[in-house]
This record gives structure tokens, C-alpha cells and sequence, in this order.
């Protein structure tokens, strides 16, 4: 029993020593994103069912309003990334939060669509989108190649705590209201949360830029750093296989709250509950998946293995309509393609990225969520409209085939020596 307790001790040793090994930044980000997700965990998921069910806007034209917020996210990664390569990625947060909490407020208050896609724009150039690409470039700045993964991991864990909390209560206090004022209430205190996270992260916070040595060609020429990305084209090929994975990840959480609750008849508990089931999921397994990452060579290879877990998930749903279907299909095989496509997405686009240009080459990166949400969206929300949902999970399975494809090819580039994702590239220079 003496020598079992000594196992146990020395592993909870080696987690300690482990996680002493990041920046104090990542544990700062690791709070900021816990408040943030659990902000917007009070407003996504339901927002699609409020909008629709009760301020009026068919569901296609939401997905128009999610496509103008995502080409709106688009333009403000060609932006934002040079900016953040030249002024610094903090400024950047303090841009992006403002512009949340200014925006989740403004949801409240729209009134019908004009008014809902005018929100939407503003959300995608100030917005998360930003924000996460600044906040991914300041974590590759302070942590080492080959502990990239586990460094995203952390953040991710953090990410999907407040996630796995904020549907929940969000859909507790839905049910216990069932009125429209109280998911304006709920966009409402995300809006607050954002400020509080700003003003946290604003006083907190050092900024990671890399010393002026390192950064001096992009300050001469901002957009020297696109020109370079742009013509990489292992790292273009790669930006659109994870374009098509994101269509899947970003459908998803659109389109199955009001799928099951509008095609299946699920309560609105058990929609907060299989959204939180992921965050769960993330809490338990995004460390040791990220670990195993970080042990693991390609990164492009794990990102193979998420495309298969998203197909596994479009069938499932294909085949089941019942809760529990729904919940495996969600909270089991999307939320395992999620966690390895964030982290291994993120660590890979950062091993690729010269230090200089590192801003511009994650915010590009961050692009392939916003050029996928700005389908995606459109495409659930007309074929819901028209009552063909089996068609969204059809063309799930054939973007995440032509992903696998992609992602194929590279992994070919990558084991003759010279292709996307190996560890110890262009990213680990000044760090």
C-alpha cells in the first residue's frame, strides 16, 4: 500500500513541476478564457432559438447575420494580425473585449433583423475572433515548441470550464422562465462579463510582443508578414483543410440546439445539457489529449484522427434521434475532434509561423473559423427552414473526407522532411 501512495505522490509531483514550466501569462489567459466562454456560453446557445423564436428572423436570415459577423471576423484577421505584430497582442485583447462587451449588450435590444445583422458586423471586427488570435499568438510567444499543445490545452481547459457552466445555466434559468426577457437578460450579463474580463486582463496582463530585433522587418512593412503566409503554400493548404473542418465544428453548435428542439422536441434542459456535456468532457480529457499530442511527431496526423471523429459524429446523428444518440454524437465523438482540431490546429500553425510574423500567421489561422461559420450557419439554417436536416450531416461527411484528403497530402510533405506541423519550425525562432 506504502509504495502505491509513493506512486501516487511522485505523479502529482511531476504535474506540479509540469505545470510550473508555462508563463504566468497562460494561467492569467487560463482565468480570462474561463469568464469569457462562460459568458458566451450564456448567450450561443440559445441565441439562435431567440432569435428566431422570438424577435421573428426566419432561420436563414440568422445565418445571414452569423455570415456577415464571420466575413466581418475574416477581414479582421487580415488586419488584426499585423497589428498585433506591430503594436503588441495586448492592445489587440483590450480592442477585441471592448467590442464584445459592447456588442453582447447590444443583442438585447435588436429588435428584427436590420438592426440583428448591424450587431452581428460590429461582433465579428471587434470580437472574439480578434481576441483569440491575439491570445494565441501571446502563448506561442511565452511557451516552447514542444509544449505548445499542453500550453493550448491549459487555456482550452479554462475555456470549457466556464463553457460547461454557462449553457447549464443558462438553460436552467430558460426553462424556469420560459420568456423572451430572459435571454435578454442573459446577453445582457455576458456583456458585463466582458467588461470585467477586460478591465481583469487590461491591469494583469504583460505584453509578449517580441523584442524589436525580432520584429523590425514587420514594423517596416506590416504587410510583409501576409505576402510570406500567403505564399507558403504547405501552410495555405493547410489553412483549407482546417476550413473545412471548422464547418463542421462551427454547424454543429448552431444547428443542433435547434434541431433537437424544434425536429426532436428536446427540452430545453437537455439542450443545456449535452452543450455542457462537452465542456465536461474538455475539463477530463483536453490535458492528456494535448500531452499526447505534444509526445506525438505530426501534428497534421492528429488533425486526420479529428476528421474521422467528426465523420463518426455526422453518421451517429444520420442514425439516431433520440437524446442519447444526440449526446454521444456531441458530447463523444465532436467533442474528441474539437479538442485535438483546437489544440493541434493552433500548435501546428504556430510551429510554422516565423516569430516576426507569428500574429499574422495565428490570426489567419483564426480566419479559418470565420470563413467556416460564415457558411456553415447559412447552409443548417436553410436547409432547417426547408426541413431537410439529414442533408447537414451528408455534407458534414463530405467536407471533413476532403479535409482528410488535405491533411493527407501534407502529412506526405511532412515525412519527406519539409511539410506543415513539425515541431521546432519557423515558430520556435525568439522564443
Amino acid at each position: 500500500m506504502r509504495g502505491v501512495v509513493l506512486s501516487s505522490g511522485d505523479r502529482a509531483g511531476r504535474l506540479r513541476r509540469e505545470l510550473g514550466r508555462f508563463d504566468r501569462r497562460v494561467w492569467l489567459l487560463f482565468g480570462a478564457m474561463l469568464a469569457f466562454r462562460f459568458g458566451q456560453g450564456l448567450y450561443y446557445p440559445f441565441s439562435t432559438i431567440y432569435f428566431h423564436n422570438v424577435v421573428g428572423i426566419p432561420l436563414s436570415l440568422v445565418g445571414v447575420g452569423l455570415a456577415a459577423l464571420s466575413a466581418a471576423a475574416v477581414v479582421s484577421g487580415f488586419v488584426s494580425g499585423p497589428l498585433a505584430d506591430r503594436y503588441g497582442r495586448k492592445p489587440l485583447m483590450v480592442v477585441a473585449l471592448s467590442g464584445s462587451a459592447f456588442t453582447f449588450g447590444a443583442f438585447a435590444f435588436v429588435q428584427g433583423f436590420y438592426g440583428y445583422l448591424l450587431v452581428s458586423i460590429v461582433a465579428g471586427l471587434a470580437g472574439h475572433g480578434m481576441f483569440d488570435a491575439a491570445r494565441n499568438a501571446m502563448v506561442a510567444d511565452v511557451t516552447e515548441a514542444h509544449l505548445r499543445a499542453r500550453a493550448y490545452g491549459i487555456i482550452r481547459v479554462g475555456a470549457n470550464v466556464g463553457w460547461a457552466l454557462g449553457p447549464a445555466v443558462a438553460g436552467l434559468v430558460a426553462a424556469a422562465y420560459d420568456t423572451g426577457g430572459v435571454y435578454r437578460a442573459l446577453f445582457l450579463a455576458t456583456g458585463g462579463l466582458m467588461a470585467v474580463v477586460l478591465v481583469s486582463l487590461a491591469l494583469l496582463v504583460r505584453e509578449s510582443l517580441p523584442a524589436p530585433e525580432d520584429a523590425a522587418t514587420m514594423r517596416a512593412a506590416p504587410a510583409a508578414g501576409l505576402r510570406a503566409a500567403l505564399a507558403d503554400w504547405p501552410f495555405v493548404l493547410f489553412l483549407g483543410c482546417c476550413v473545412l473542418l471548422y464547418y463542421v465544428f462551427t454547424q454543429n453548435w448552431q444547428a443542433l440546439p435547434v434541431y433537437s428542439k424544434n425536429f426532436l422536441g428536446l427540452p430545453d434542459w437537455q439542450i443545456g445539457l449535452f452543450l455542457s456535456g462537452n465542456g465536461v468532457m474538455v475539463i477530463l480529457l483536453q490535458l492528456p489529449i494535448a500531452l499526447a499530442l505534444d509526445r506525438h511527431r505530426s501534428k497534421v496526423a492528429s488533425l486526420i484522427v479529428a476528421a474521422a471523429l467528426f465523420a463518426a459524429s455526422s453518421v451517429t446523428l444520420l442514425l439516431t434521434e433520440s437524446f442519447w444518440g444526440v449526446l454521444l454524437a456531441f458530447a463523444g465523438f465532436f467533442t474528441l475532434a474539437e479538442m485535438v482540431l483546437e489544440v493541434a490546429g493552433a500548435a501546428a500553425a504556430a510551429d510554422l509561423a516565423p516569430a516576426k510574423w507569428r500574429g499574422t500567421y495565428m490570426a489567419l489561422f483564426g480566419t479559418c473559423w470565420g470563413v467556416a461559420y460564415g457558411v456553415s450557419p447559412i447552409v443548417s439554417g436553410v436547409l432547417l427552414d426547408a426541413a431537410l436536416p439529414a442533408l447537414i450531416w451528408w455534407l458534414q461527411l463530405g467536407a471533413v473526407s476532403l479535409a482528410a484528403l488535405g491533411l493527407a497530402l501534407l502529412a506526405r510533405k511532412e515525412r519527406r522532411g519539409c511539410g506543415a506541423g513539425t515541431p521546432g519550425g519557423g515558430g520556435a525562432e525568439g522564443v
